[in-house]
């Protein structure tokens, strides 16, 4: 038998048990601690008001708040949620550089380091740190800050102020004699590598979702190749990618042993994936004389030529894996002059033009 009781928190059950129930506002979060006792109401009650300090003295789910007062043992803590994956070196440099600051006195040091690393140049090449990377130092940073504060663990992000800075896209194209001479150089250097450079140069595609790419993915009847669930970097549901008609034949002769659409020869003859191909590719580039030229251009360079081929815009999000059309608007102003094309000009403009020919001859 439950019976309701007139002191807020405080629940009478039979045989003189309580239930008492505390719930606290920590910030964002409402933290809550139950008990059942034997006694009197008035412990019941005097119970709920220890409760309820128990509460205030301490991080919700454990000692979260004493335990994390440095920048480091918050990076700690989102890594022990989260793999960091390629960008395990950003979360190296900044646990090495910030790691000892404390949370009270982030935002000063951050923003001074911020100012330092923008420069600075790169140990690797030598060149000015780009406001990309340092975006993705502020990024993954307020990532951490802001697990730690969603867990209770800091009362507020100390650097939900600083903006992000200003990037300005890659506007890096091959033209079509550059193509093809990268693509000879492919099929005589590494010739396993060139089907999926020719699909990469006609499908909008990020290299993991290539490398991932089965043959239980492949769709013959409909043109078109399967994106798992989960495979894509912006998408937690399935997509598709078409199918070049130049490239039917390749995929119609893959041998039937192998579970990969794009596959390398091992030296026993055994199917393997491509793995990382960045060292092949970028000797392939410099043997064909292109500079400045990276994998992951190709996904700008095919999307721009599917719109100018006529694909809807919306068509062009979905197989990039686009969340929106503001990285197609981004990318695509590459080709303005294929618009050009569209330009009509007034009849007064245009007999014009035809005196200054007449004149001229």
């Amino acid at each position: 038998m439950v019976r309701k009781t007139k002191h807020p928190g405080v629940v009478a059950l039979c045989g003189g048990r309580f239930q008492v129930f505390a719930r606290v506002r920590r910030g964002r979060r409402i933290v809550a601690k139950q008990v059942t006792i034997i006694g009197t109401i008035e412990s019941a009650r005097a119970r709920f008001e220890l409760l309820k300090q128990e509460i205030r003295d301490s991080a919700p789910g454990g000692s979260l708040t004493s335990r994390i007062q440095t920048f480091g043992e918050a990076l700690a803590f989102y890594l022990e949620r989260h793999e960091p994956g390629k960008s395990k070196t950003l979360f190296d440099r900044l646990a090495r550089d910030l790691g000892a600051v404390r949370i009270i006195d982030l935002a000063e040091c951050f923003d001074k380091w911020f100012q330092l690393m923008r420069r600075s140049k790169a140990q690797r090449t030598g060149r000015p740190i780009s406001n990309g990377t340092l975006n993705r130092f502020l990024a993954w940073s307020n990532a951490a800050l802001n697990l730690c504060q969603r867990h209770g663990a800091i009362e507020k992000n100390p650097l939900r102020h600083i903006g992000k800075l200003r990037e300005i896209p890659r506007d890096v194209v091959l033209s079509e004699i550059d193509r093809q001479r990268l693509l000879n150089v492919v099929d005589r250097e590494s010739p396993h590598l060139s089907a999926v450079i020719r699909f990469s140069l006609q499908v909008p595609c990020r290299r993991g979702e290539l490398v991932r790419m089965r043959r239980d993915d492949l769709d013959l009847f409909n043109n078109a190749i399967r994106v798992r669930c989960g495979t894509m970097k912006n998408k937690d549901m399935a997509a598709y990618k078409p199918i070049p008609p130049d490239m039917l034949d390749y995929f119609r002769t893959i041998p039937a042993d192998c579970p990969h659409l794009f596959y390398r020869q091992g030296r026993d003859g055994a199917y393997l994936p491509l793995g990382d191909w960045k060292r092949a590719f970028k000797r392939c580039l410099k043997l064909a004389g292109i500079e400045g030229f990276r994998f992951h251009d190709t996904r700008h360079m095919a999307a721009s030529a599917m719109l100018n081929a006529g694909t809807p815009e919306a068509v062009v999000v979905e197989i990039a894996g686009w969340t929106s059309s503001a990285m197609l608007r981004t990318y695509y102003h590459r080709a303005g002059v294929q618009s050009l094309k569209t330009v009509r000009f007034s009849p007064e403009c245009e007999g014009v033009c035809e005196g200054v020919k007449a004149a001229a001859r």
